[in-house]
């Protein structure tokens, strides 16, 4: 795999003791496809995203997977890239956002372009590929800090190496905010210059393997800020045009919210949903606690996901309490770990070789107090509506989504739920609680 699938960490072994759940839980570990660890989903959109990359391979495929953060995306990518379909018909690129160099919040529809051909250009080098491109983008790049950098004691420092610029151009994307449309403008038409080199960087690929070129952005729909939401909006809505001009094929990860974002340019065509894991039925979403669907495929791909990783997973749990940690973790892969780690430390604290139902209990408390000081004014209201809104969308829910205090499920419907840990509470401070 290129340098950025390798920059992922893996878990690598099974828990056999309290102790490990720590290692083997970390919420931020990724799952090797081919690990015994992974456990699939059976989404349908998934499958649909394959057959469009597998039927189009000879045409430019720009397509975007959303989805909460923490609901498999990562994982299902990369078991895409593996498929021995997509393998036989493209040249794949994997990418992470936090490989970039610079503030997420800053990130501009340039600089994800400059990432892509920055990758582009190493892979086309390990493909034995003798133009170098990657003085196009050092030149490409140069221009645009000479451009808009107007200090000569910086401009001479930018210029003393081949990618001395990169940290300034970085730099300059702090003030992109503040830029006046004359600045915008000057900017463009050497936007369009990046992606032609981008371009010929894919032609020449294809010329050397033979093969199509995939390029996979990951992890573009974090952040729960104010400026991570304008930086999504920048992207997505700003500057699509941008990232669907590339005459190779890219997927990128957005956010849960643009499934159903009121006036998404993304055509729903290109785009491709990935809901929580539904652990209970709809009709029981108003229950305070509800009753788990035990005959659902979330909820056995849930339990899957924590007893696959377990040595012997019944001896470590009382009865009912691994239940009540999936509920916990709303069908979310990243929660569910993050409470079952939880849940180990409040019973190694008790000098505990298993977890009860009191330490999954104060793990809900845990949960709560995360939430509750967010959870104030108008944020009462909208998560009221939430739970007194059997189906579809509530107005203002994104930043909810995006903190997955609220979780996206689907059936024959699409349904908003409050996380289980919060509609106690929140049913508490309600007008008519």
């Amino acid at each position: 795999m290129e340098h950025s699938a390798n920059d992922l960490r893996y878990i690598e072994r099974e828990a056999q003791s309290l102790e490990d759940f720590e290692a083997t839980f970390d919420p931020t570990l990724a799952v090797d496809p081919e690990s015994r660890f992974y456990v699939p989903r059976t989404d349908v959109r998934l499958r649909r995203l394959v057959r469009r990359l597998t039927k189009g391979a000879d045409r430019p495929q720009h397509l975007f997977l959303c989805g909460h953060r923490g609901s498999g995306k990562t994982t299902e990518l990369l078991c895409l890239r593996q498929k021995d379909e997509l393998q036989e018909r493209y040249v794949t690129i994997f990418l992470t956002i936090q490989q970039f160099g610079a503030e997420t919040v800053d990130l501009t529809h340039d600089a994800l372009m400059l990432e892509i051909g920055l990758r582009l250009a190493e892979r086309a080098e390990a493909e034995g590929v003798t133009h170098d491109f990657r003085k196009e983008l050092d030149d490409w790049g140069w221009q645009v800090v000479k451009t808009f950098l107007h200090d000569e004691e910086a401009l001479a420092e930018a210029g003393t190496g081949a990618s001395a610029w990169i940290a300034f151009f970085k730099a300059q994307l702090r003030t992109r905010r503040e830029w006046k449309t004359e600045q915008r403008q000057i900017l463009e038409p050497k936007v369009e210059d990046l992606i032609g080199i981008l371009n010929r960087i894919a032609a020449a690929l294809r010329e050397k393997t033979g093969k199509q070129v995939l390029v996979i952005v990951d992890d573009l729909e974090k952040g729960e800020s104010d400026a991570d939401r304008a930086m999504h909006r920048r992207l997505f809505q700003d500057n699509y045009d941008t990232l669907t001009r590339p005459r190779f094929s890219i997927v990128y990860v957005t956010p849960i919210y643009f499934r159903s974002l009121p006036g998404s340019r993304i055509p729903q065509d290109q785009l491709f949903a990935f809901s929580a894991l539904r652990l209970y039925q709809r009709e029981h979403a108003d229950h305070i606690q509800p009753p788990l669907d035990t005959g659902a495929d979330g909820y056995r791909i849930a339990r899957g996901f924590v007893e696959t990783r377990i040595e012997d997973a019944e001896s470590f749990f009382e009865a009912g309490a691994l239940d009540e940690l999936l509920l916990i973790g709303g069908g979310l892969f990243r929660d569910t770990a993050r409470a079952v780690r939880e849940a180990a430390a409040f019973a190694l604290d008790r000098d505990a070789a298993r977890i009860t139902m009191d330490d999954a209990r104060e793990v809900f408390h845990y949960v709560k107090k995360e939430y509750q000081p967010m959870i104030r004014g108008e944020a009462v209201e909208v998560l009221t509506q939430v739970l007194d809104t059997p189906v579809g969308w509530v107005p203002g829910i994104e930043p909810f989504l995006q903190s997955r205090a609220v979780v996206e499920y689907e059936d024959k419907n699409l349904w908003l739920d409050l996380r289980y840990p919060l509609k106690a509470y929140v049913r508490s401070l309600a007008p008519d609680g």
